[in-house]
């Protein structure tokens, strides 16, 4: 049957209006639910989470924002055992002097095999452009010394890396440059980086009592006065000068030259489940075992490209990384994680898990210090 007027007009006036509206949503999002929580409950959910996602994760709202960066979550983080650790780096550039500190992180939504890289931490305190003393304290980094304006300084401080805050430390009764340092027993050892003569040749901040106590003195001539590598391990501390290596035993106040660490050991080396892992001949890596006394390679890495000028190594997690110039002059800084492995017969084995270009600067730089930090 064929339409009338009356419908066919009908039927226009239906197809020249409007359509409806899409009716909006009042649904708020998740974050918005979350964000009708208590303080308390958001902070455990957000120490529950890497913290390779807190970059983003502070873009969602202030109140997110304001809670990843206050001290509190470490704390949430410790207690849920959900800490972790995290690299932290010091490159030096050639054309300022200036050291800069940055950290290695992790890209969570990268799609490319190059998921780590470096960032730069701008509310970092400055530091010395030589000779300072740093170490890695659980959560926190000491500075010690170093030299100011050609001058030796006594000061030091210490940063808080989840929320990057600072505060001072009392200063020693001794300034020094490139001093050996060592963690043992709730005290933080300082030692020589001054004349071997003094009476504070060696001392000690209680880190409880926040006081510095000189140490049972050895005044070993025989040592230089620059160090260029320590660790403590057990309850002794190793020390590097520019000659010799020797072994201080804070409980008797005792300095051992130790002709066998100086056959392999080199300046970018760490400490890994108590053995020192640094570059030694024919650009190989060396395990040193101070219980057995002796050197072993490294397998597993016969194709390793060359990395031992101006590499510093760090222990990750109980992984090995390499910090390394891509080569002499560059202003690309890459970076190697290795997987260590006791295998049958004791021997120690590697595998490489990445090895990327992790920074491109605008000038060359040196790698001054390697360090792991748990936060």
């Amino acid at each position: 049957m064929p339409f009338s007027a009356a419908s066919s007009s009908s039927v226009s006036s239906i197809a020249e209006e409007p359509p409806p509206k899409k009716q909006h949503d009042p649904s708020p999002s998740c974050s918005s639910y979350l964000l009708l929580l208590p303080d308390e409950i958001i902070l455990n959910c957000l120490a529950r989470l890497p913290k390779c996602y807190y970059p983003v994760i502070s873009l969602v709202s202030k109140t997110f924002r304001r809670l990843i960066a206050s001290p509190e979550i470490y704390v949430e983080r410790s207690l849920l055992r959900r800490t972790e650790r995290v690299l932290y780096v010091v490159l030096r550039s050639h054309a300022t002097e200036t050291p800069r500190w940055y950290t290695l992180n992790f890209k969570p939504f990268g799609n490319d095999s190059n998921n780590h890289r470096l960032v730069p931490i701008p509310s970092f305190p400055s530091i010395p452009c030589w000779g300072m003393s740093i170490v890695a304290i659980d959560s926190e980094i000491y500075v010690l010394g170093g030299c100011i304006d050609n001058e030796l300084v006594s000061t030091g401080f210490v940063v808080e890396c989840p929320s990057h805050t600072c505060r001072l430390l009392p200063s020693m009764k001794q300034a020094r440059g490139c001093a050996a340092v060592g963690f043992f027993d709730g005290k933080l050892y300082v030692i020589g980086g001054c004349n071997p003569l003094s009476v504070n040749w060696v001392e000690a901040f209680d880190l409880k009592t926040q006081t510095w106590e000189s140490g049972l003195g050895v005044n070993n001539v025989e040592m230089h006065d620059l160090t260029i590598r320590s660790f403590a391990i057990d309850d002794k501390i190793y020390i590097m000068d520019r000659k010799n290596s020797f072994v201080y035993d804070p409980k008797e106040g005792t300095l051992e030259t130790d002709e066998l660490l100086d056959t392999q050991w080199s300046v970018g080396s760490c400490v890994i489940d108590g053995k020192i892992y640094t570059f030694g001949s024919k650009n190989r890596i060396w395990v040193f075992d101070p219980i057995a006394m002796v050197w072993d390679r490294l397998k597993g890495l016969d194709d390793l490209p060359d990395k031992r000028d101006g590499s510093r190594m760090s222990n990750l997690g109980g992984n090995l990384a390499i910090m390394f110039n891509l080569e002499k002059g560059s202003t690309k800084i890459c970076c190697t994680e290795i997987r260590l492995e006791r295998r049958e017969g004791g021997k120690i084995w590697g595998t490489v898990l990445w090895s990327n270009i992790v920074i491109t600067l605008k000038e060359p730089s040196t790698i001054v210090r390697c360090l792991t930090v748990t936060v």
